[in-house]
């Protein structure tokens, strides 16, 4: 009877000493190295803050097609981080997002006045808070890399400035009511350190995320009155670079 695979039986060295094979070597360091802090979190405590201009690409969205609203917005991200098992962390997040769309079309938020063509300066705003879990993959002395996702909900609203074309009046329009929907999102957070101390560890980081709003919408429908853009929902591919502090 005959096989043909791989040996995992020990071989005999010259010496007459047992060694291990190759592939099983390589098999006990792997799982020795998962026994290790090697993933570990660089402090237990870490505060970050981040930010992006732009970049963000969107791949489902609802509601009107022009203006498309979190294109090109501002987005500033502020996180306290806690290393729960030395792998993975858990932090409490504060995000805001916020972007003005300029366009010209004919504006008309009452279908009971008349529309009329003007130049409108649109802004969506929306302020959330959540939580992230992160897991730490790879980790050198001045290098982590994790993957990790994050909920939120946030409250916000949104304005629009309208000149009208043939006589160059202005109006201001706010909605009517607070707009409000849940924020969700996955990502790959990359930190290097630039600085440490006894006390401080002082890092750049940047992100690659999918976040967006399931669902967004003011909290109340309003036929009569501007109540913002008619975004429904949006998911997007996006970015955030930032520096954050940890605490040892």
């Amino acid at each position: 009877m005959s096989y043909s695979g791989t040996d995992f039986s020990p071989s005999v060295n010259s010496d007459g000493l047992k060694s291990v094979p190759l592939t099983k070597f390589w098999l006990i360091v792997f799982f020795v190295l998962l026994s290790q802090p090697l993933l570990a979190q660089h402090t237990p405590h870490e505060i970050g803050v981040s930010f992006a201009y732009a970049g963000q690409e969107p791949f489902i969205y609802s509601g009107n097609d022009d203006p498309k609203f979190f294109i090109k917005p501002l987005i500033w991200n502020l996180r306290y981080q806690v290393a729960t098992n030395n792998v993975q962390s858990l932090s409490i997040v504060l995000e805001g997002v916020s972007e003005q769309r300029n366009y010209s079309g004919v504006w008309i938020y009452d279908p009971l006045a008349p529309a009329y063509n003007a130049n409108v300066a649109e802004r969506m705003t929306m302020t959330t808070l959540g939580l992230e879990g992160i897991k730490t993959v790879i980790r050198t002395d001045e290098f982590r890399l994790g993957l990790g996702i994050g909920l939120g909900y946030g409250f916000g609203g949104a304005t629009a400035t309208v000149k009208k074309i043939t006589d160059g009046s202005q109006q201001t329009f706010e909605s009517t009511d607070t707009w409000s929907g849940f924020i969700v999102s996955a990502f790959m957070r990359m930190r290097f350190t630039v600085y440490t101390s006894n006390t401080l560890d002082i890092g750049i980081t940047g992100s690659v995320r999918v976040w967006g709003f399931p669902s967004i919408a003011p909290l109340t429908d309003s036929e009569t009155s501007y109540n913002g853009p008619m975004l429904r929902s949006v998911l997007e591919v996006g970015y955030l670079a930032g520096v954050s502090v940890g605490l040892k």
